[in-house]
């Protein structure tokens, strides 16, 4: 694995064939999120964000994945503006009243200082992991 800090709250784990072998991991079981997958990913997502010399936020995750043909690239990212940046890829397909509450939602957020937009991102991921109960 190769970390490289992209920005605060956000880096890149390349990892190679030879790193997924290593770990008994395919590239199927990342792309379909099987439980081995998920696994190396949380895994991989916890070093990365430990090679940074500061403490995460711990919301606003997102992740990013970018395959070539020797290595693949995960992205890790607790930015508000990345989040907010998958949401209105999510918000696009929902049926247009939720996606105006979440094109809502998304606006409050926007327009908060990073605190109080933190807050409402932690509130929102609480709401989505009771419903997914």
């Amino acid at each position: 694995m190769h970390i490289i800090e992209m920005d605060l709250y956000k880096v890149s784990c390349t990892v190679d064939r030879t790193d997924l072998r290593q770990h008994g991991v395919t590239l199927d079981d990342l792309v379909n999120r099987t439980p081995l997958g998920r696994m190396f990913i949380k895994k991989a997502s916890e070093i990365s964000k430990e090679s940074t010399d500061y403490e995460w936020p711990g919301c606003a995750y997102s992740m990013q994945m970018d395959i070539y043909n020797n290595n693949v690239v995960l992205v890790f990212s607790e930015r508000i503006d990345d989040y907010l940046y998958n949401l209105r890829s999510s918000s696009s397909a929902l049926p247009k009243e939720q996606a105006a509450l979440m094109d809502k939602m998304i606006a409050f957020i926007s327009m908060a200082e990073e605190d109080e937009a933190r807050e409402m991102i932690k509130r929102f991921e609480e709401n989505v992991k009771e419903v997914g109960e």
